[in-house]
């Protein structure tokens, strides 16, 4: 990506140095204005004095030099596009990547949820047991009152719509 940079800006640096007036710069290091039929050096006409052979040469320059500004031309206008398409590339897969991690956050979550319902289920299930024992040994025992029967009677009613709404909450989850 960096080189591509650097390379328009070079292109682009080549084609303002060649300007958009018809300027031909030679090997040898002479500067020619070219307007038309007529070839100036330093603001004089030379069209006279030059050979055909340099006249040529100064033609076959200056349409290298129109001919390799177009191809920088074309070159940067497929740079832009390429560089349009990249980027349209990368928020495309950007945007995929943040769905993704939602996705991801999501079914944590939802894995995290049913384990908290199973924990659920098995501590109301545990509570429920311990007491239901609990009650059968003080009832065999004959420990319980009228009074107290009625109160673990409750109590065990609490505890079973506990374990109810615990299994149901993970029944739910596990669909």
């Amino acid at each position: 990506m960096k080189f591509q940079y650097v390379f328009i800006c070079f292109l682009v640096s080549l084609m303002l140095s060649c300007g958009s007036s018809d300027r031909v710069i030679m090997t040898d290091g002479k500067v020619y204005e070219v307007k038309g039929n007529s070839i100036k050096n330093d603001g004089t006409d030379v069209t006279e004095t030059l050979s055909k052979d340099r006249k040529f040469e100064i033609a076959a320059t200056l349409k290298a030099n129109n001919k390799a500004k177009a191809e920088a031309e074309q070159l940067q206008e497929s740079l832009k596009a390429q560089q349009k398409e990249l980027k349209k590339t990368k928020e495309e897969a950007e945007a995929k990547q943040e769905k993704l991690e939602n996705q991801q956050e999501a079914l944590e979550k939802k894995i995290e949820d049913k384990e908290d319902a199973r924990k659920d289920f098995l501590k109301a299930k545990k509570r429920l047991d311990n007491q239901q024992k609990k009650f059968e040994k003080l009832k065999e025992k004959g420990k319980l009152s009228a009074n107290d029967e009625e109160k673990w009677s409750k109590k065990l009613d609490d505890l079973e719509k506990e374990f109810e709404k615990a299994k149901e909450k993970m029944n739910n989850l596990n669909k």
